[in-house]
């Protein structure tokens, strides 16, 4: 009979090798196997306990940011327009000046009232589903298609197509002694993600729909609550703050149209510039918060670079002008690694319980063997 194994063993220490002491009983697995379901339950209960705290910050900090958000924006817009454009704003009518004032302030409380745990957990799941969409949308366009979709026109019988594609149409499922590694030629050791690991799911097989449904689990944002299982609650965390980001980029957005309808502004970065920024992909220039000054690839007449500057809200930026704000992103940043620890801990002992539902269907299939 093996060992009992410890059931929070490190990864490495999970195989389990029993070819040389076969058991014929079997159960010896079976009190390892309860007591990781009892640890995966009580994990999950204490996270059930854990939620409320979790809301109850993340509920702060968004109010928080709905009391110092009007300030912020009308603080980028002051340095906007009189550091940088003075000129500009004096020779703005005086009811001009007005109603971009109103303007801005009725787009900052319309972003605000948007700023809710449950708005931004709708949000994240909106933008996920569209991220799978676009994902799905790749797929159906890098899928080869028939030779009748590819050439609506067929050439008479006897005609000769000059092309790029081989000769004949290879298929790995047609070759059973390769495996996965050798179908993937970068040498990824993960699969792409949304892709289904067996080759009769792959996309266009009639089971393909099918097979999503049932292997994927449903999404963190479909419940109202806070999710109960922790790798789902990180999945929603970073689907949330994702969704902050998002609100905030288009609230600057919209003032930044405004800006140019009122003829502050004499140019409108684009959105995926924002994004870039967001991402940390372009070098900006130094400038105040919650502002965005790039230097872009012109040059004036008269020699010198030339530079755009647009409103950019960032929690980065907010929190660093408010005290307060960073002492509850400080708290929320607490739990998400405590969170974190937790969802690796769930998944090790989902692991091991695996490994050892694996180890008793073993026994269990093997013959017995005959009494002395």
């Amino acid at each position: 009979m093996p060992p009992k194994s410890r059931p929070w063993a490190a990864p490495s220490e999970h195989r389990i090798i029993t070819a040389d002491f076969p058991t014929p009983t079997g159960h010896a697995p079976l009190d390892s196997v309860q007591e990781v379901r009892s640890q995966l339950k009580r994990g999950c209960d204490q996270l059930q306990e854990f939620n409320p705290v979790l809301y109850r910050d993340l509920a702060l900090y968004l109010q928080v940011l709905r009391e110092v958000l009007p300030l912020a924006v009308e603080q980028a817009c002051f340095h906007l327009a009189t550091h940088f454009h003075p000129q500009r704003y004096c020779e703005l009518p005086a009811q001009q000046r007005r109603n971009l004032r109103e303007r801005t302030a009725a787009l900052v409380q319309q972003a605000a009232s948007l700023l809710t745990v449950e708005q931004l957990g709708q949000l994240a799941g909106r933008l996920a589903a569209l991220k799978q969409e676009r994902q799905r949308d790749l797929l159906d366009e890098l899928r080869p298609q028939s030779p009748e979709a590819r050439s609506p026109n067929p050439e008479p019988a006897g005609s000769v197509e000059l092309a790029m594609e081989l000769p004949v149409e290879l298929s790995w499922s047609g070759i059973p002694s390769l495996g996965a590694a050798d179908a993937d030629p970068d040498g990824d050791d993960e699969p792409p993600a949304n892709l289904p690991e067996d080759p009769q799911e792959l996309p266009g097989s009639p089971t393909a729909c099918r097979s999503d449904q049932t292997r994927q689990p449903p999404p963190p944002w479909d419940s109202p609550l806070l999710p109960g299982q922790p790798q789902a609650l990180v999945t929603w965390l970073e689907g949330s703050e994702q969704a902050l980001v998002r609100r905030l980029r288009n609230l600057s957005q919209a003032v930044n149209v405004e800006l140019l309808r009122s003829g502050l502004g004499r140019t409108l970065l684009p959105v995926t510039l924002l994004e870039a920024a967001l991402r940390g992909q372009v070098e900006p220039l130094s400038a105040p918060p919650n502002l965005l000054r790039v230097q872009l690839p012109l040059t004036h007449p008269s020699g010198s670079q030339l530079e755009s500057l647009a409103v950019l809200v960032r929690p980065a930026d907010l929190e660093l002008e408010h005290p307060r704000l960073r002492s509850c992103r400080a708290r929320l940043q607490r739990h998400r690694q405590e969170i974190r620890r937790m969802a690796d801990q769930h998944r090790r002992l989902q692991r091991r319980l695996q490994a050892l539902e694996a180890e008793r269907l073993w026994h269990q299939d093997s013959p017995r063997f005959p009494q002395p």
